[in-house]
This record gives C-alpha cells, structure tokens and sequence, in this order.
C-alpha cells in the first residue's frame, strides 16, 4: 500500500509522506469545493475530481480567521509559529499507519476548537503521528470560521431555505469524505470517532446532535465545551441580525454583494464592530434546541467520552475590579445571589479571582456530565474523566491544568510545545493515547496494563487522569452540583 508514496481516492490521486516512524502522513488533502464566490455562505459542496497527482506532503492554509496577540498565552502555547490563511481552507491532513486498505484500523476525527473564530487542523499540538502509531488513522479538519462558517441573514434564509451553521455542514462534508475513502487510508469506514476541544468538543454536540450527520460516526470525544447551560447559542432570528449588522458596516446593498467583498475586508469590519458570530438553532442542520434534542434522546445513537480539565479558568489573574465583577454575577447570570455566594465565596479581589477559576471549571464539568447524564438516558453508554495534571512551567514552578492543557498529552506532542516535561509528564501521555486509541477501537476506553476506567454512572465518580490515574470525586463536586441545578 502507498506505492511511491501514493494512494487513489474516489476524486483522484494524492501524494504522502513517509515518515520515520513509518506512518504516512497525507497533509491538505481537499475535502470540498473552495467556498469562494457564489459558494461564499453556502453548504459545503463535494470536492470536484481531479486528474494529476495532487502532491500533499505539507498543510494547506488554514482557513480566514482572526491572528492571537504576539506572545499571548495560547499564541505562545500553540501557534508560535506564523500561520497562511486562505478563504480556500477547506482541507484535511491524515496520519496512518496501514500497511493495506483491508486493515480496517478506527479512524479517528479531530475538529480543533478556538471560539469559533480561529484554530487549525493543523496546529503543532494536532501533529498525528504518535496516536496514528497505536494503530489509529487519525485525521485533523479546517472549517469556515467566524463571519465565513456561522453567519446567517434574511437573504439567504430565503436562498437556502435556512442559513449558518457553514462550519458545521464542512465538517459533515469532511466526515463524508473519510467514510467514503476510509479504505485507501487503511481505514474501517463503519468505526469513526470525531472529538473536538472547547468549540470543538461543542461541534462534537451539534454532530451528535444532528440528523444532518446520522452515520457519518459511531463515537464521540467531547473535551471541555458542552451544550449545557451555555449562554450565546443563538435562535435563528437573533442569528440574523448579527448578518444584518454586518451588512450595514460593510455598506452592502444585499448578499451578493457581501459576496464579493474581499475577506480581509470582512474579517476588520467584524473586528470593528464588536460582531461575533457562532452556532444556531438554524431549523436544519440544528433542528431544535439542544436541551430537547438531548433530552428527549434525539441525538444520534453513540458512544461518548466527555471530561474537563480541573482548573478551566485558572490562567485569570487577579484584577482590580474581580470582587465586583463577581458581585454582579448572579444578576448576570440569572440566579439567586445567597445561593450562588454560598456555592462561589468571596470578599476580596484575591479570592474573587480564585472562585473565577472554581466557576469556569465547575461550569464546564457540570456541562460534559449533562451529555453523560443524556447518553445514561437514553440507555447509551458514556465514561466521564477529568483532567487534573499540574504543567511545569519553568524555574520548578508549576501551573494548574488550563483550558486546552491536555491535548499534548492525548496527542503525544508534548514536544513541540516549550515546556520542561518531566517523566510523569509523558508517563501521562502514553496512557492517554492508549485509553484514546482504545476508545477508537471497541468504544470502551479500557485495555490491559491500563488502570480500570468505569462506565459513567452518576455515582459522584469519574476517572482521573493527572500522576495518578484512576476513579475518583468530581473536581468541585458542591459546585458542580449547584450549577447542574441552574442548568
């Protein structure tokens, strides 16, 4: 298999990489058609075939997005490097380790997170490699972000019938496009995972969610984002307007002419105006709201892993204002102040910041164990971890395990990042990659040697994965249990 590097799709020939591990690695591999011109603000559409060797030994563009602050937290953490952006960015990159297309090895989908504003495919903590050495094909996606992949408009509610969601339609078209060629990678087109990190991870949900994506996967990884309790999904209407208020700014007559503005143009308007645009109860590739759709057991039949790091929020520093801004939040979120002070204490700034941290993590935990209290609902299986690693962070200090701290050691790229890792740090890798691997196989986490990881089971445990690896308490567990309530 892989002759000269090369392997036959349905649309035609692409060229690998062999590299010395002896996994092949396939970057910016087209999935569809370039959402350019008339197709800017459509469905994602087929990839067209093509007829020479398409050569892709290195990472297509990264699709338009916005650019993190030089020597920010997660610019140095994850994107040192300079990143080339295209509205072209609808593309794929694969890591197997086959030696036929009658290996049927799981194929594993990873959908990056970043706000719905920015991320890629092929970020170096996303490098597939070591996973796809455990006998995995691992595959990293773009899709349309921000302005391109999620707003909606009158106009084209009355072109398409509904509109947004165009992020959510690429990664369906990209999951459609490894089912359909799952075996010139080695793959088994009927066992694909998809899992995705914060805006990631909430993309998972609205996959699992959507009929639109019904037997495009049999398992799903959803890592700290959740549908659950969470403000800013919008309502189709609400979802509109956002489009209006973009049209307005760019000074447009109606959509074909926002389709003929260039990108960097639209990508500073947006800036301008404060305009974020994300996910929608579109009434098609999201029919309902998510609460009914989970709970009612709408969602498409399988099996889940979900989790959250244990210290979510804990890269906020103290600020001046922390105690009022903590003060005015039961107000802003809509609950009862003595019951939320109760749950989040806090009579200075110092200890205001401290429960931002405690909120943010107990929030989000609260959340990933709503899609596993939905899959125990429904009669499907889940398992619940929580991530609770302390990262070096040079001088022999250490920092707690952030939003997005885990993804160096499930993907086992710990090196490419700047931190001193010790032996318990890639200890903890191998034996994620192993329960991921796992999970990717038979939908169980479990395998031997590895410490035993329990079904879900509402009895106030999860697994932890930190030094020690096994069941324990929830992080938070009171808090957790008050935000579940508000939920």
């Amino acid at each position: 298999m892989f002759e000269n590097g090369m392997t036959s799709l349905k649309q035609g020939k692409i060229l690998g990489e062999r590299l010395s591990s002896g996994v092949m690695a396939f970057r910016g591999v087209p999935y569809a058609r370039p959402p350019l011109g008339n197709l800017r603000w459509r469905p994602a559409q087929p990839v067209r075939p093509w007829t020479t060797v398409l050569d892709c030994t290195w990472y297509a563009a990264n699709a338009t997005q916005i650019v993190l602050p030089m020597d920010s937290f997660y610019q140095k953490e994850f994107y040192p490097t300079t990143r080339r952006m295209s509205e072209d960015g609808l593309y794929l990159n694969v890591w197997t380790p086959a030696k036929s297309a009658e290996d049927g090895l799981p194929i594993y989908v990873w959908i990056h997170g970043g706000a719905f504003t920015e991320g890629a495919g092929s970020a170096l903590q996303f490098i597939g490699e070591k996973l796809a050495s455990r006998g995995v094909v691992v595959a990293t996606i773009n899709y349309r972000l921000g302005a391109f992949g999620f707003m909606a408009h009158p106009e084209l509610t009355a072109e398409q019938g509904h509109s947004g969601n165009y992020g959510f339609t690429d990664m369906a078209m990209a999951l459609s496009f490894l089912k359909e060629n799952a075996k010139a990678f080695g793959g088994n087109p009927e066992n694909i995972t998809i899992d995705g990190q914060s805006a990631g991870s909430m993309s998972v949900c609205a996959l699992v969610a959507s009929p639109k994506a019904k037997g495009l996967f049999q398992k799903a990884i959803a890592q700290s984002g959740s549908v659950f309790g969470r403000r800013g999904i919008l309502d189709a209407p609400g979802a509109e307007e956002a489009g209006l208020q973009l049209q307005k700014a760019l000074g447009c007559k109606n959509i074909q002419e926002m389709r003929l503005v260039p990108p960097e143009e639209i990508m500073e308007t947006v800036a301008k105006e404060g305009l974020f645009f994300r996910p929608s109860v579109d009434g098609s590739f999201i029919q309902q709201p998510y609460a009914k759709i989970y709970e009612e057991g709408l969602h498409n039949q399988v099996t889940m892993l979900v989790g959250s790091t244990a210290a979510e929020g804990c890269l906020h520093e103290v600020e001046p204002d922390d105690l009022a801004k903590h003060l005015r939040l039961p107000q802003e979120l809509g609950v009862e102040a003595e019951g939320f002070l109760k749950a989040f204490p806090a009579s200075t700034n110092e200890e205001a910041a401290k429960q931002s941290d405690v909120l943010r993590t107990s929030t989000t935990f609260a959340g990933m164990k709503g899609l596993a209290d939905s899959q125990k609902k429904a009669g499907r299986k889940a398992y619940l971890y929580t991530f609770d690693m302390r990262l070096p962070d040079g001088d022999g200090k250490e920092i707690g395990p952030f939003h997005s701290a885990e993804l160096v050691y499930q993907f086992g790229t710990l090196d490419t990042g700047w931190r001193p890792w010790r032996p318990e740090d890639y200890a903890l890798s191998e034996r994620m990659m192993d329960y991921w691997a796992a999970f990717c196989r038979t939908g169980d986490p479990n395998a031997p040697g590895l410490p035993r990881w329990e079904p879900y089971a509402d009895d106030g445990r999860c697994m932890h994965l930190g030094k020690a690896l096994g069941m324990g308490e929830y992080p938070y567990a009171e808090q957790v249990a008050y935000m579940e309530a508000q939920m």
